[in-house]
């Protein structure tokens, strides 16, 4: 099988679609939800499911999405299936697993359930480009391989899913779960300023 080449732009753009395609199939935030609770009380909540997640899942895009879908009640377990893949963008040291997850978040929450490209604008664009400038106002990048740099002070070579056996190693992963508690929450303030 040859493997293709392709821009970090136009994964993510590809990927974007699977999520607003899930968000067809019903994937979507409830018209009404409980109680509206306060952003601390939403970022305590995310810290433990990250903390739940990030074990069972080992992946930081399945983890960030899956945390913000439980809290937000999406019910939309199986786009973390697609998310498997998406650390490093297939662990290339790309775009960070804890920004994707976070991004296909912003896009369920406010992309429209049905998709007609003739009526609706893109509506997730502006949040999803405040996540990205505040996460890389924190970090630098929204790059795997820049992210682990910027937390560990250690530069690695990431092409390919073998070369983080070295980030394990070194012990580099330790940081990130709070990468992702950082990106959950800039996540869920954008969302929790639409709902």
């Amino acid at each position: 099988m040859k493997i293709q080449k392709t821009s970090r732009r136009k994964f993510i753009l590809s990927a974007s679609a699977v999520a607003l395609g899930s968000a067809a199939f019903g994937l979507t935030m409830p018209a009404e939800t409980k109680k509206k609770k306060s952003k601390e009380e939403v970022h305590k909540q995310l810290d433990e499911l990250v903390d739940k997640y990030l074990p069972l899942f080992g992946a930081c895009s399945q983890t960030s999405f899956y945390a913000l879908n439980e809290v937000f009640g999406w019910k939309a377990d199986v786009v973390v299936r697609a998310l498997a893949s998406f650390p490093g963008i297939a662990f290339r040291g790309e775009t960070c697993g804890a920004v994707s997850g976070s991004l296909m978040a912003i896009g369920l929450a406010f992309e429209a359930p049905k998709i007609d490209y003739k009526k609706n604008a893109r509506f997730s664009t502006e949040p999803s480009g405040k996540f990205c400038q505040a996460f890389e106002n924190i970090y630098g990048s929204t790059r795997c391989r820049d992210v682990i740099k910027h937390t560990t002070g250690k530069e690695y070579v990431l092409t390919k899913l073998e070369d983080y056996a070295e980030v394990s190693k070194d012990g580099a992963y330790k940081h990130c779960p709070g990468v992702i508690k950082q990106a959950v929450h800039l996540a869920a303030d954008l969302i929790m300023e639409k709902i």
